[in-house]
């Protein structure tokens, strides 16, 4: 079992994750902690996201882009890239095959998608020099 702390402290982390820069940032929590904080959030909520998924909003929806600080008024356009590709993510994320690696594959997959909209790689490349990384 994860702790509250260690969940707490990889938040980040899970942004990190999202896009794919936990290895460009030093300060980044180590890879099987992320992969284990992603795993636990995952589960923890698998029933909202298969209903946030399917509506393209939600507090699962609202989470995800507060950790890859997604501007508010880009929620919209984030929730509906990630309704365009549930059935991809709800197979990712089933819990009974849902392992650290598989949650890592899966925030991994959400930043990819998310870079194909101009506004939300535009997050990104915020998200990224808010830790001091430029492209």
């Amino acid at each position: 079992m994860v702790s509250v702390t260690t969940i707490g402290a990889t938040v980040g982390g899970l942004g990190l994750l999202i896009w794919q820069a936990l290895k460009v940032v030093p300060a980044a929590p180590a890879p099987a902690e992320v992969g284990q904080a992603a795993q636990v959030y995952l589960r923890a909520r698998t029933h909202q996201l298969r209903e946030d998924l399917a509506l393209g909003a939600g507090p699962t929806i609202e989470d995800l882009a507060a950790m890859a600080r997604i501007r508010r008024e880009n929620l919209r356009v984030f929730g509906r890239l990630l309704r365009e590709h549930r059935g991809e993510l709800l197979t990712l994320a089933d819990s009974s095959t849902l392992t650290p690696e598989r949650a890592i594959a899966w925030l991994e997959r959400v930043g990819q998608l998310s870079r194909t909209d101009p506004r939300l790689d535009a997050d990104r490349r915020a998200f990224l020099a808010s830790y001091g990384v430029v492209e």
